[in-house]
């Protein structure tokens, strides 16, 4: 039946020069589904009956201006629409949420990882959702699209097209648990973002992500996505109170309200009222009725944020913290201070130095300490004493001198590993601990030294695979002439303290900031880095000339504060003196400390002939092979803390924060230039949807969206073509059981009768929007699904008006 012949209902009364109201049965016949729920048009009589409406209570007859107001109700949206609506709202909150954790971590590439996660799981699920009926579509393809991104940047090279997860994917997901809680337990406040930190929050914000989809959209029940909010937003004040952030708990509710929103049938101002005041009341009166709780203190009782210590990949971001805090103290019987080391790193994951493996063994409690790997009989040590209190450090690692033989007053279960005695502990860390040290002062003399024999065979003098040639060619050249292992390592060390600079800032700006092999010839081009770049390079260099070697971490000796002269040394040592420094092998005397950093530490000065007041080891004749071999395995978090997750190729390369961030800068990048036209092109249809069913937009808008979003679908619409020749072709070209014709003919009609009455004298917005929204619906599932795909993903009105602007 035509719209424009339709008899008014008994009621509907008019005057004679106005067009009837366009109604008819059409309206009531339209396919389900295709009503695009919410219009007035649908929902019969508003509450109220006919107050202020036409004589008949029409509904579509109530002026635009005197229409009885109602609340948010869920039906007043089309579901894709709200659908959309509520995971831009959900991404939204998730991401402020995670931004509260910035305090706990350093630097933004963390962020930018969990962003890249959020905004895959909500555009994916928004995405199936658009091409699907049931909800749960949604949830289930963002799901296995986290679980493919997660498995693409962590899960290793076996991963099925590297997308799907292995055993052994899951192995390394293992390790990486096992890294990040290491990680934790080592730093402080703010932690570097390690490969482990960021793949826990990458995992757990898709988790919670696919949750709160789950909730909010299949369940419906999006009152309870506060729960996942509460507990990251927490996490600050959990670690530490004053950590917590009132602005990030402020926005995160506030959009957590308008999430709520879409959901409520009705406001009930009442309700809204008790509430609000039950909250301010409870506000006020409950911090007089819980107890008090006390302020975390410090060691120190400045208030000033502990510094940590992470042995392996972040000296350079400590050292780069900012204003120094006091790490510890110590007093000693050696005048000018001790060296204090954490671990070493004595082998190499791919292009990567990584530490020891510490692994407890009976009898290896720190009450006493095993003899110092290589040290031969004839070598002069006298006995130290060290008494050290750590004040803002955390580590798994003890610092203590080398060799140290014997460790008392510790709180915790602690023992040393026997390569290079360095002690550790599962269950505890150094913050706060007081304990002596007994160790040795090793002091070999140059001619022992000279006449070391070298250390064929050895497995420390390996150089590792992929190393420049120009490595080997530079220290062959700084040597020359040099005939014996001391003689050369002290050419080495003359070289980098005459012929560098000291800097921290260098290699981050010209981007060789590191510990690998791929930064050393950077660095020898640039000749400026800081105590990892010259550790880690004399140690490579000394390789290449067949001389065992190994880099330790620890603390310089610090600043004396006791008086010129005294027989017991007093030293503060603080967060700038964290350290790296080489230590090269010689047989029979073993481990023996270089210092190739300018402006920082102190040389060694070996005697020629013994010092009075030593003695000699009592141990075994030396051997070439004295120096300890590396283990077949690591623990799990040595083998994962250099290896490269994104992009890797066996497994071996490096890991670094900035790859991750740039990996999750990438994945946002490509998120937002796959789903922004699509996102924008549905923008600008809701907006004329609701602006036509307001009434503030005309009939030839409709027409518009119509012919645009045929164009976009990939059809050849003419422009020359009127409705109803528009009509008539889209019968032809399209599937006719695909678009609901009689909506079709509906909206035909309101667009013709537009140019003979006046739009003010015509309220037809309901039916105008919900008869384009049912033939829109139609058109799209008449499309096959890759020309419909395409139409939504790349719609080409959008890139016309972009290119017309452009023109313009």
């Amino acid at each position: 039946m035509s719209v424009l012949t339709e008899r008014p209902r008994p009621g509907d009364e008019q005057p004679d020069d106005r067009p009837p109201a366009p109604r008819g049965p059409s309206w009531r016949s339209l396919t389900p589904g295709s009503t695009a729920r919410g219009s007035r048009g649908a929902r019969g009589p508003r509450r109220g009956g006919d107050r202020g409406g036409a004589p008949g209570g029409d509904p579509d007859r109530t002026p635009r201006d005197h229409r009885i107001p109602h609340g948010p109700t869920l039906r007043t949206v089309p579901t894709g629409a709200m659908n959309l609506r509520m995971s831009g709202l959900l991404a939204l909150a998730l991401g402020l949420a995670l931004a509260a954790l910035g305090p706990l971590l350093a630097g933004t590439g963390w962020w930018l990882a969990g962003a890249g996660m959020i905004i895959l799981v909500f555009g994916v699920a928004a995405v199936v959702r658009a091409f699907t009926r049931p909800h749960w579509t949604g949830t289930a393809a963002a799901l296995v699209a986290a679980v493919g991104v997660i498995t693409l940047f962590f899960g290793g090279p076996r991963s099925v097209l590297g997308v799907v997860p292995t055993v052994e994917s899951f192995q390394r997901f293992s390790l990486l648990v096992q890294m990040a809680q290491a990680d934790i337990a080592r730093e402080a406040i703010p932690a570097a973002a390690t490969p482990g930190i960021v793949f826990l929050i990458v995992t757990t914000v898709g988790a919670i992500a696919v949750v709160m989809d789950a909730l909010a959209i299949w369940w419906r029940v999006p009152a309870f996505v506060g729960l996942p909010l509460m507990i990251v937003i927490t996490v600050p004040s959990a670690v530490q109170p004053n950590l917590a952030d009132p602005f990030f708990y402020v926005i995160v509710a506030a959009v957590y309200l308008l999430i709520i929103r879409t959901r409520l049938r009705r406001i009930q101002p009442a309700v809204a009222f008790v509430v609000g005041a039950a909250a301010v009341v409870g506000g006020l009166l409950l911090p007089s009725i819980l107890p008090p709780v006390a302020p975390p203190s410090t060691s120190t009782g400045t208030g000033l944020i502990s510094t940590s210590v992470n042995p392996i990949i972040t000296l350079g971001d400590d050292l780069r913290r900012g204003v120094p805090t006091v790490a510890l103290t110590y007093t000693t019987n050696v005048p000018d201070g001790q060296y204090l080391r954490l671990t070493t790193l004595d082998r190499f994951q791919g292009t990567s130095w990584v530490p020891v493996t510490a692994v407890k063994r009976p009898g290896h409690g720190v009450a006493t300490i095993g003899a110092a790997p290589g040290l031969g009989a004839g070598i002069a040590t006298s006995k130290v004493e060290t008494s050290v209190q750590v004040e803002n450090t955390s580590s798994q690692w003890l610092p203590v001198p080398y060799p140290a033989t014997a460790i008392s007053g510790l709180s915790g279960d602690w023992y040393w590993e026997p390569k290079a005695l360095a002690v550790t502990s599962t269950d505890s860390n150094m913050r706060g601990q007081k304990y002596r040290v007994d160790s040795l002062a090793v002091t070999p003399t140059t001619n022992q030294l000279e006449a070391a024999p070298r250390s064929t065979g050895n497995p420390l003098a390996r150089v590792p695979a992929g190393l420049d040639p120009v490595v080997a060619a530079t220290a062959k050249r700084v040597v020359a002439g040099k005939t014996n292992d001391y003689d050369k390592a002290i050419a080495l060390q003359t070289w980098f303290r005459g012929q560098f600079t000291y800097s921290e800032k260098a290699p981050v700006s010209a981007g060789y900031d590191g510990s690998g092999l791929d930064v050393i010839v950077p660095f020898l081009k640039a000749k400026a880095g800081y105590c990892v770049h010259f550790a880690t390079t004399m140690a490579v260099m000394a390789r290449t000339l067949g001389i065992p070697s190994r880099v330790a971490v620890g603390f310089l000796p610090g600043t004396p504060t006791s008086p010129p002269g005294a027989d017991i040394g007093v030293f503060t040592v603080s967060s700038n003196d964290l350290h790296a420094w080489p230590e090269l092998f010689f047989a029979g005397i073993g481990w023996v400390r270089f210092e190739p950093t300018p402006t920082r530490g102190t040389l060694q000065d070996f005697p020629t002939t013994a010092p009075d007041g030593s003695t000699t080891t009592p141990t075994s004749q030396p051997s070439s092979s004295a120096a300890p071999a590396p283990s077949a395995s690591a623990t799990g978090a040595s083998r994962l803390a250099n290896e490269a997750i994104p992009g890797s190729t066996g497994g071996t390369d490096v890991v670094r924060s900035g790859t991750l961030g740039w990996g999750a800068l990438a994945v946002l990048v490509i998120s937002a230039l796959a789903l922004g036209p699509a996102m924008i092109r549905g923008g600008i249809r809701r907006r004329r949807l609701a602006a036509i069913r307001d009434g503030r937009e005309t009939a030839a808008n409709a027409w518009l969206e119509l012919r645009e979003t045929t164009r976009d679908l990939g059809y050849d619409v003419q422009a020359a073509y009127t409705p109803r020749e528009f009509v008539d072709w889209i019968t032809r070209e399209v599937a006719i059981e695909g678009v609901p014709r009689e909506a079709l003919e509906e909206l035909r009609g309101i667009v013709e009768s537009e140019s003979f009455a006046p739009p003010s004298r015509l309220y037809v917005g309901d039916r105008l929007a919900a008869s384009l929204s049912a033939v829109i619906v139609g058109l799209r599932r008449a499309t096959p699904l890759p020309q419909r795909l395409r139409g939504i993903l790349v719609p080409i009105t959008l890139f016309d008006w972009v290119s017309g602007v452009a023109r313009a």
